[in-house]
């Protein structure tokens, strides 16, 4: 029983980091992009079925790169900066490092631009 609730607990968490997510991507369909996932599969996370586990790794690392860009960024240039080329990245979109769950790539990346690093 414990194993269902932890279950449900984390479907739930997921599903408002996605809420989170989306409001700020503008749709699923954009979360899906940046989790290559299928366009459908943010709908089930929250219906109840909880993302494995990476996945769910991959949301919460994109929920929290969103909390650090929004800590600077207006909530509208968000996704441009995930979706632009970034030179603290070797010219690479932040989206697609974070497609290959690198996170903390990306949050060095958010980090170097907020002291004024240049690449």
């Amino acid at each position: 029983m414990g194993r269902t609730r932890s279950s449900a607990a984390r479907a739930l968490r997921a599903a408002e980091r996605l809420d989170s997510i989306a409001s700020v991507l503008g749709s699923d369909a954009a979360v899906a992009e940046v989790l290559g996932v299928s366009r459908a599969q943010p709908g089930r996370w929250r219906e109840g079925q909880a993302p494995d586990p990476d996945n769910r790794d991959r949301i919460i690392g994109l929920d929290a790169v969103i909390a650090l860009l929004s800590g600077f960024l207006a909530e509208s240039s968000i996704p441009k900066w995930l979706n632009g080329v970034n030179a603290h990245l070797d010219n690479r979109r932040p989206i697609s490092v974070l497609r290959e769950g690198r996170v903390s790539d990306v949050i060095a990346a958010i980090e170097a631009q907020k002291s004024g690093a240049f690449a």
